[in-house]
């Protein structure tokens, strides 16, 4: 068996073509050398990969978040974090200079100023060039759409639902992570991404149905604004003139989307 296991034909390293093993060209291509013993190839591993698993883990790490002081807290400041940055990230791009603010006791918000038209002018520029240069239609779409919202009333109301929808746009991301293994495809990292996108999805899952359905819910919402702010649905709903209730069921069509949309692109980057 050893003799056997040592005459084993070889594989050129050129074309492919298997070669014996004293062969000092290949039959094929005539490479030399081709005969030479190569090492062997390493096992076929198959994963037996269960993406639904992490998001199960993840989803009662998620309820430990919610119901345990410490990590509470801890999950708000991640939702703040992801949120007020939405803000921001909405601001700038259409030219008004904004900052966040986050405070250790509980209070997170996002103003910005006056908008610079030729700063809104020269995002608009390049995202049109980018999206040019890249013959992206889903950008392109976004350099036509970004006119109507920078310099229209439309801008204000981006803002405002801008750090929801980072939330569930960040959810989305950390859905779509856990099913496809993060960048470690360790099974700690996808646990923790899926902890992380459940509770920014059904945290804005839970606040979208109370303002729907729960006039305590929104008793708390009318009264907890950060800084003395109201918060961002009521803001927005004053200003569209039509009930809290609305806008939270259009976002909570949104939050309802995220997991299927990252199971969508994980199932495109698997092929």
């Amino acid at each position: 068996m050893q003799r056997l296991a040592t005459r084993a034909r070889t594989t050129c390293p050129e074309c492919g073509h298997s070669n014996h093993p004293d062969a000092p060209r290949c039959d094929a291509c005539g490479h030399r050398g081709a005969g030479t013993a190569l090492p062997p190839a390493p096992p076929l591993i198959v994963r037996r990969d269960r993406p639904l698993v992490y998001l199960g883990i993840g989803a009662v790490a998620a309820i430990a978040f919610t119901l345990t002081p410490l990590l509470k807290y801890m999950g708000w400041f991640l939702s703040s974090l992801v949120h007020e940055a939405g803000h921001c990230a909405a601001a700038w791009t259409m030219g008004c200079p904004s900052i966040p603010a986050i405070r250790l006791d509980g209070h997170a918000a996002a103003v910005h100023g006056e908008q610079s038209k030729v700063f809104a002018a020269v995002v608009f520029l390049g995202l049109a060039y980018y999206a040019w240069r890249r013959r992206s239609i889903p950008l392109g779409a976004l350099a036509l759409a970004h006119p109507v919202l920078a310099f229209t009333g439309a801008r204000d109301w981006f803002f405002l639902l801008a750090g929801h929808l980072s939330e569930i746009a960040f959810g989305g991301v950390f859905f779509w992570r856990a099913l496809v293994g993060g960048f470690t495809q360790s099974r700690p990292e996808r646990v923790a991404y899926g902890a992380c996108a459940w509770y920014l999805v059904l945290g804005n899952v839970w606040l979208s149905g109370g303002l729907m359905f729960s006039e305590s819910v929104r008793q708390w919402y009318r009264g907890s604004g950060s800084f003395g702010l109201t918060n961002d649905y009521l803001r927005l709903a004053n200003s569209l003139h039509v009930g809290v209730g609305a806008v939270a069921f259009l976002m909570l069509l949104v939050a309802f989307a995220a997991l299927p949309v990252a199971w969508r692109f994980a199932l495109r980057t698997a092929r």
